[in-house]
């Protein structure tokens, strides 16, 4: 019996190995080649959302998780390159083609905001960025497929997505609309953070139809704010304070953040992302990280209860 209950401990713990794992080799190859475009804070959301809860996160394939991602990263160093009309129209451009393209993909795979948004916001021109996140997606779908293989996770089989719907539609502009005011008021206060690209894709799981997390809004805040409390700390403490690898910062802040949303159990895909996002930002933007965090998600969730929720139900 208690060699049943070891084993079962240990495939129950995989998950959130291999998503240590793979935050681990990410940043220590950034670290190693300088190159910090190689972290791709969204890459602990999938981890999230495809294997450490039961059931997948999202409505979505290896091929299209894949492609959109590839897609939406291209398409941000692009808009950084080609379009030069100041921070926060850059911003809205690409969050407007992340949602065109989340409406036309079939799936309700919202990460892709973060991966064209992040570029943007972080100024990033360099390719590097693409090919890591291209990367980092398949080495996700890989880890998926390796823990279908030893029957840790169950096969889920794939439909289509309609999002075309004039109800779809309308909650899309209504979605633009909420970016376009509360990033002018982010920006001009130098508040960018609270709309980083993690609380983005919150913002639309959010406004989604039967959406879990905003049933319980001042839970779903707080792990969201406490995980990116923990990874600004972690940065600040070990990295900057003490001087430690970024590494160590980030896997002890990936560690942290499992624990909370496991037990929790609010597994919220964008509370990863922004634990590691910490681990990028300028260094004089971590102290107040946080802060920017917690008033981001407290609007966002706000406006998906007041415009969307009652709407919807």
């Amino acid at each position: 019996m208690r060699k049943l209950n070891f084993t079962k401990a240990l495939k129950n713990a995989l998950p959130y190995v291999l998503t240590l794992i793979l935050v681990g080799i990410m940043t220590f190859v950034a670290e190693i080649l300088g190159e910090g475009e190689i972290i791709f804070p969204e890459i602990t959301a999938l981890a999230i959302g495809h294997m450490v809860t039961q059931k997948q996160g999202w409505k979505v394939n290896d091929s299209r998780m894949i492609a959109l991602i590839a897609i939406c990263a291209v398409a941000g160093v692009l808009t950084v390159r080609y379009i030069k009309v100041g921070l926060y129209l850059e911003i809205l451009i690409a969050f407007v083609f992340a949602q065109i393209l989340f409406m036309l993909s079939g799936t309700t795979f919202a990460p892709m905001i973060s991966a064209i948004v992040l570029p943007v916001m972080m100024q990033t021109e360099s390719f590097i960025y693409p090919i890591a996140a291209f990367l980092l997606t398949v080495a996700v779908v890989l880890f998926r497929r390796f823990l279908l293989k030893v029957k840790i996770r169950d096969k889920e089989d794939f439909q289509s997505v309609n999002l075309h719907a004039k109800s779809d539609v309308i909650d899309t502009a209504v979605r633009t609309i909420c970016v376009a005011v509360v990033g002018f008021f982010a920006i001009w206060s130098g508040f960018k953070f609270a709309i980083a690209p993690p609380l983005l894709v919150a913002f639309t799981e959010f406004s989604r139809p039967k959406n879990k997390a905003r049933n319980k809004p001042v839970k779903a805040v707080l792990v969201i704010t406490v995980c990116a409390f923990v990874g600004a700390v972690s940065r600040y403490v070990l990295n900057m304070t003490l001087g430690l690898p970024l590494t160590v910062a980030a896997l002890t802040a990936t560690a942290i953040m499992l624990v909370i949303v496991h037990f929790t159990k609010m597994y919220i895909p964008p509370a990863g992302a922004l634990t590691i996002l910490s681990m990028i930002i300028p260094s004089e933007s971590v102290l107040l990280y946080p802060l920017q965090i917690l008033v981001g998600t407290a609007v966002i969730m706000l406006i998906s209860r007041l415009l969307f929720m009652k709407r919807q139900n």
